[in-house]
């Protein structure tokens, strides 16, 4: 983060920052990061994480606290997995549920008894979507399972369509399922950047204030904030140098977002100092 930036944004109440692609790739913080999040804690700037991650917030703290990210550098927490399991905390009926992920969110309802688990798709009322079966299945494995899913509804809670690691690496999504679903004639509700509630969980946190959201994904973290009137800064290290470089500059990564209809406030390669 230069200087200037640095003076930039402390016109700014609190940020809400993207976790995958701007913090850390699952295993490792970017670098700098830390440093960055220091930095901003003493300058008494309140720093919200937004992720599209499919689980409990609880859940996605213990992987902060394991990359060494004390608390005390942020103010909360809010992932579309958690903003999923509250609104469906609401209805109290009974519903029966087809999971399609991995095993390590299959938890995400936990204590919402009324939601019940079903290995037959015919038994179900819709399917709940985290992911992939496992991290870096390929694609064409999950297709023959989706046309037996097409009778019901699909709650996906991560509309991303991929991550990617800092060694190049690439993870399928949820949102890849879902959007190869909908193709099939699937019917998809969405919760997670960059549809609404995310931002209005988080708004209830903030209030009202100037915030500035941080993301490295024009599709989400950038649209998100466009469509809630949040100011943003697009970080190009993350998904877009893997798709274009990691040289990509400034005036590309505008291009890229002016084709997808979005407009970033700033646009910085990384969060760092």
């Amino acid at each position: 983060m230069s200087t200037v930036f640095s003076d930039q944004i402390r016109q700014y109440d609190a940020l809400i920052v993207d976790l995958w692609g701007v913090i850390h790739d699952g295993d490792k913080l970017y670098p700098g990061i830390a440093d960055t999040l220091r930095v901003l804690n003493g300058m008494h700037i309140p720093v919200l994480f937004l992720s599209n991650a499919p689980r409990i917030a609880a859940k996605a703290r213990e992987n902060l606290e394991r990359l060494k990210i004390p608390a005390a550098h942020d103010l909360d927490i809010v992932t579309s997995g958690q903003v999923a399991y509250d609104m469906l905390a609401r209805d109290t009926s009974s519903r029966r549920y087809y999971y399609l992920g991995p095993s390590k969110d299959e938890d995400i309802l936990t204590g919402l008894d009324q939601y019940v688990r079903v290995d037959d798709p015919q038994q179900a009322e819709f399917t709940l979507c985290t992911g992939y079966e496992y991290d870096g299945q390929p694609h064409d494995e999950v297709l023959p399972l989706l046309p037996q899913l097409l009778h019901l509804p699909m709650l996906c809670v991560n509309p991303d369509m991929e991550v990617v690691k800092q060694t190049g690496t690439q993870w399928l999504c949820a949102g890849a399922v879902a959007a190869e679903f909908t193709k099939l004639g699937g019917r998809v509700a969405y919760v997670g950047k960059p549809f609404p509630e995310v931002y209005a969980t988080c708004r209830t946190i903030l209030g009202n204030g100037r915030l500035l959201a941080v993301g490295d994904n024009p599709a989400t973290d950038i649209k998100g904030a466009n469509d809630a009137g949040i100011d943003s800064l697009l970080i190009t290290g993350g998904v877009l140098a893997h798709r274009y470089g990691a040289d990509i500059n400034e005036a590309d990564a505008r291009e890229i977002c002016r084709i997808a209809g979005v407009n970033p406030t700033y646009v910085l390669p990384g969060f760092t100092l």
